[in-house]
């Protein structure tokens, strides 16, 4: 039903994919080899460059400028992608967070950067997300051993979250953040990590530890469909291509090893999968600090 091309990116754990459409190209993450990495749809080649500072890294913000804002451990930096100069731009957490909390997931909306963040260990219910605007964060709720998402409509005032470990995807209402539960998946299909808005009332999510990528209609909360991957962590999703109708998936080689690496051989590879739905465009941010 849908055929994917396999990128052999050998990530540790790969992670947080944008499309940049100005220039037809994708950037992504290794989180735990610190590493940036820039696909050109047009030759079908990568580059990638070893990324300085202390992991985790957490999550990628695309600037209207050329530029990136890259989170990691101890905050937010802004990347010059023609210099290569890391400059650290905030660090939102609270003096009592600073050894224990780090930067995850994320994604951008006009005037806000969207930023998780998750206990060290992934062991203590600390995690918590909010959105960053030029001089203020504000949280939206707590209480996650890790925040994976969001994915956000504007268009009809909703927000989408992985509760990753507790296998849940919510929806909050984005004028007063009240949440619900969207679906919890089942023992056997791992759990909610990264997730992406198709223009047709779908959320695809990605399943770590459950070697595939489905499509939840929003409409009734059930999964449509699932396309099985030969990687087990899958990290995350994100639309791309000139027509948006592409999805390009990451996945992680972290824990995958003897009998599991032989059975998903492709554990760290990312995967482009022709859909026939289009994704929801995400923008670059113009946010300066």
């Amino acid at each position: 039903m849908f055929d994917f091309d396999i990128i052999d990116t050998k990530t540790v754990l790969g992670e947080s994919g944008f499309y940049l459409h100005k220039s037809n190209e994708i950037v992504f993450l290794d989180l735990l080899d610190p590493t940036l990495f820039i696909y050109s749809l047009e030759n079908n080649s990568f580059y990638k460059e070893k990324i300085i500072l202390p992991k985790p890294l957490g999550n990628i913000y695309p600037h209207n400028n050329g530029n990136f804002y890259l989170s990691c451990f101890n905050g937010l930096y802004n990347y010059n992608r023609r210099t290569k100069k890391i400059t650290k731009v905030i660090d939102v957490r609270k003096d009592n967070e600073l050894k224990y909390i780090s930067y995850n997931d994320g994604t951008i909306t006009k005037n806000k950067l969207w930023i998780g963040l998750c206990h060290l260990k992934e062991t203590e219910d600390l995690g918590y997300f909010g959105y960053l605007t030029k001089n203020n964060f504000e949280v939206v709720d707590r209480k996650f051993k890790v925040s994976n998402g969001p994915a956000i409509d504007e268009k009809n005032n909703k927000l989408y979250f992985s509760d990753s470990f507790n296998s849940k995807v919510y929806h909050y209402n984005l004028k007063n953040f009240e949440r619900k539960t969207l679906i919890k998946l089942k023992k056997k299909d791992g759990f909610p990590d990264g997730i992406a808005l198709d223009n047709n009332n779908g959320l695809w999510v990605a399943h770590w530890a459950g070697a595939k990528v489905s499509r939840i209609n929003l409409k009734n909360g059930k999964i449509d469909f699932s396309i099985n991957l030969p990687a087990l962590n899958i990290t995350s999703v994100t639309f791309i291509g000139n027509n948006l109708n592409h999805l390009f998936v990451t996945s992680a080689k972290y824990g995958v090893t003897g009998k599991l690496l032989r059975r998903y051989p492709h554990s760290g590879s990312s995967f482009i999968i022709k859909t026939d739905y289009k994704g929801v465009k995400i923008p670059y941010t113009s946010i300066n600090f």
